[in-house]
């Protein structure tokens, strides 16, 4: 079995003998590979988990993943599959010509919709859709959804998996009470969080943050790391608690994550996708905008009251999840042997 997993940049433009490029390319040889839970804590451990599952278990000796770039690359990751680059569709097609079409292709995000028509009757296509693009916008198999909204017979609600192995809780001493883990952009609202939190004597830590001067972060007691300049996992373990203040967003794997690690999650209600995350009570709650720093009060004041950990052991082990997706896409019509 032969799997593509696809997350593209924005295409390049460049009108080059593809096909030339492709026939005489040599794909790099295999190495050893990681399995699903010995990968250390990585981006993209959701977007790549279905193949690298199936590869544990031998069902598929193949696993692509495809992104758009300026400068093509084939090289195989820690955990096995093979990362392809291409400059855009037509590349893709002229690489597809060598090699010949996928069994199953997943696709995330808006611009691989060329590449779903593309790939129309040749092979089983899921598409990965978040309710921040507000519909959905290419022809496919079936579809994972983060909004309940979208939810019909030919769709799924996605889980971003987390690999467990790495992230759970611990008994860390706390040097913080919140940690907000996404980069520094206008739909991420940094700014909520911080007019929240400002003077008061709530400390927290925000990551990644490549340019601390984007914040106005006076008459705080907020830190800032750049990516790489810390271990996450670390962080999440020394926090209290975990906040999402983003609304032009959607069903961040890094929330999942939060929750993962045994951190209850304040989270705003206004985010795009992702509210199933939020069992209030349980795993953490929803806020409106003009309430969020009581609701993190609140939740910090009974924050040994959640059990996130337990619900998602219970609710969304990694492994039931994978299956759980694999065994939707056989009932779409895939055939996974």
């Amino acid at each position: 079995m032969r799997v593509v997993i696809a997350n593209l940049s924005d295409p390049v433009d460049e009108d080059l003998d593809f096909r030339a490029y492709w026939k005489q390319h040599e794909m790099p040889p295999r190495q050893p590979r990681l399995s699903l839970f010995e990968q250390p804590h990585d981006w993209g451990f959701h977007i790549y988990a279905i193949g690298v599952y199936l590869m544990d278990l031998g069902e598929a000796d193949q696993v692509e993943f495809w992104d758009y770039s300026a400068e093509r690359q084939t090289h195989y990751l820690s955990n096995g599959i093979v990362r392809v680059t291409f400059f855009n569709d037509d590349d893709v097609s002229a690489y597809l010509e060598q090699t010949g079409d996928p069994d199953l292709f997943i696709n995330h995000g808006p611009v691989g919709v060329g590449l779903l028509d593309m790939l129309a009757g040749r092979c089983f296509r899921v598409h990965v859709v978040l309710a921040k693009w507000g519909r959905r916008d290419a022809d496919a198999e079936c579809y994972l959804v983060d909004s309940e909204e979208m939810l019909d017979e030919q769709a799924r609600l996605y889980v971003p998996v987390v690999n467990t192995a790495q992230i759970h809780p611990t008994d860390t001493p706390k040097q913080r009470d919140f940690v907000y883990l996404a980069s520094v952009y206008a739909g991420k609202r940094h700014d909520l969080l911080v007019d929240a939190v400002r003077g008061t004597a709530l400390t927290g830590h925000l990551h990644p943050v490549d340019d601390p001067s984007l914040l106005d972060l006076s008459d705080t007691h907020v830190t800032t790391s750049a990516f790489n300049e810390i271990d996450v996992v670390e962080l999440l373990r020394s926090s209290r608690i975990a906040v999402y203040p983003g609304d032009g967003t959607s069903n961040p794997a890094s929330m999942w994550e939060c929750v993962a690690a045994g951190l209850p999650i304040v989270v705003n209600r206004d985010i795009a996708g992702g509210k199933h995350l939020v069992v209030p009570g349980v795993t953490g709650e929803l806020a409106a905008p003009d309430r969020f720093r009581e609701v993190m009060e609140e939740v910090l004041a009974g924050r040994d009251s959640y059990r996130p950990r337990e619900h998602f052991e219970s609710e969304w082990d990694t492994v039931s999840t994978i299956e759980g997706y694999l065994d939707f896409f056989e009932q779409m019509g895939w055939a996974r042997s």
